[in-house]
């Protein structure tokens, strides 16, 4: 595959626009969980870490209980910033931190209307009022619409009704040789304490499932992202991807790679089964976009120079580009912003600029997102997101009131 190597590539362009943060920083606390808070600069680019997304999927009405209400925005909460999840076009779950209570508000209608903080919550059992006591005892993903799960000092705790009950998570997470069809692999990266392997959501009744079968990789699971066609292609390590691996079969069978030269992943995305794009990153720090067309089994260089950067948020549009999420400007004034290739990697382009530098993950297969607003204060927590699926044409989605 010679000929997706390029040359001409403005490497410059997009490298003096991006600084260099910790990246030795951010991969000590890999396992931390990532927050919304406006006030990123370099200290705050080392919380980025564990971020559990469902894929984006038309979301069947749940059986088996009743959904909770959805009045007009919820009523003020103290607490700190917590993830927002994207669980379809139209809906999302938000989280708020308050001391060893996690409270879940939800959505459906774009951010319109928010149901209220109190109905959904967990009170952690195992956690230490204070905020590095329960930022260290208390984690939490959100698996899907309706599904929570939560790491409470060893003790992990699965709802599958909205949050408003809980029950032991390795009695309720169902073990199958290959993951229903019904089930949607969960798009996840960082994984660490509180998911240690692929999982996947049965979206009309919350059920998760885990394979019963050997891992591809002694490793600890890093990431999963679940391409359109069904494949799911993972990644493990310590820290970092240090091994690829994608499935075709629903988890049973595994083709594995490792990244060329020592080098580790940063981010991984897939069109379907064949075609798939990894960044990877070298001891020296350069950094490089590799493409397959053969599910894995060899890659070649698409695009090298890239910036080394704390994070490369990666996913694949709904028309066949590649959309990217980084940060750029000093640390002192940093944004968000999206880079789109529409040439299969060997170029890219900011489709915008203006996000706050949050640390959070910013896409889902099919989607990408940039937070906005929050006012000037340098602890201001962004109040909506602009969501896109091609770098072109972007929506506003309101987050819920704190």
């Amino acid at each position: 595959m010679s000929d997706r190597e390029f040359s001409g590539f403005q490497v410059d362009t997009i490298a003096g626009a991006v600084r260099q943060p910790p990246l030795d920083e951010l991969r000590s606390v890999a396992r931390s969980r990532r927050r919304r808070s406006g006030a990123l600069g370099a200290t705050a680019l080392a919380l980025l870490a564990t971020l559990i997304v469902v894929p984006l999927v038309a979301q069947p009405k749940p059986s088996g209980s009743a959904e909770p209400p959805l009045p007009s925005p919820g009523p003020s909460l103290p607490g700190k910033p917590g993830d927002f999840t994207l669980t379809g076009p139209e809906s999302g779950v938000d989280v708020r931190v308050d001391g060893c209570v996690l409270r879940f508000a939800r959505t459906t209608d774009g951010g319109r209307t928010w149901s209220d903080w109190d109905d959904s919550r967990y009170q952690a059992t195992r956690c230490e009022p204070g905020p590095a006591a329960s930022g260290a005892n208390l984690e939490y993903s959100v698996l899907g619409d309706r599904t929570y799960l939560v790491y409470d000092g060893g003790l992990r705790r699965l709802s599958t009704d909205y949050g408003r009950t809980w029950q032991d998570a390795h009695e309720a997470i169902t073990a199958v040789r290959a993951f229903p069809p019904t089930a949607r692999p969960v798009f996840c990266q960082f994984a660490g304490r509180v998911v240690d392997q692929p999982l996947a959501v049965d979206p009309s009744t919350g059920g998760v499932y885990r394979l019963s079968g050997p891992p591809p990789s002694p490793l600890p699971f890093f990431s999963l992202y679940p391409a359109p066609d069904g494949s799911i292609w993972t990644t493990y390590g310590v820290n970092q991807a240090e091994v690829g691996a994608r499935s075709t079969d629903r988890g049973v069978t595994w083709t594995t790679w490792t990244p060329r030269e020592g080098k580790s992943l940063q981010a991984l995305a897939a069109v379907d089964r064949r075609e798939g794009y990894q960044i990877v990153a070298g001891p020296d720090g350069a950094v490089t976009l590799e493409r397959t067309g053969d599910g894995g089994r060899s890659w070649s260089t698409t695009l090298t120079g890239l910036p080394e950067v704390a994070h490369w948020d990666l996913t694949v549009g709904s028309d066949g580009s590649l959309l990217a999420i980084t940060q750029t400007g000093p640390d002192d004034a940093r944004a968000q912003e999206v880079l789109v290739s529409r040439d299969d990697g060997r170029s890219f382009t900011v489709a915008r600029g203006d996000g706050m530098p949050v640390a959070s993950v910013c896409v889902v297969p099919g989607y990408a997102w940039l937070f906005g607003g929050g006012g000037p204060e340098p602890e201001a927590e962004a109040d909506h997101l602009v969501l896109t699926q091609d770098g072109r044409i972007w929506k506003q989605f309101l987050l819920a009131a704190p």
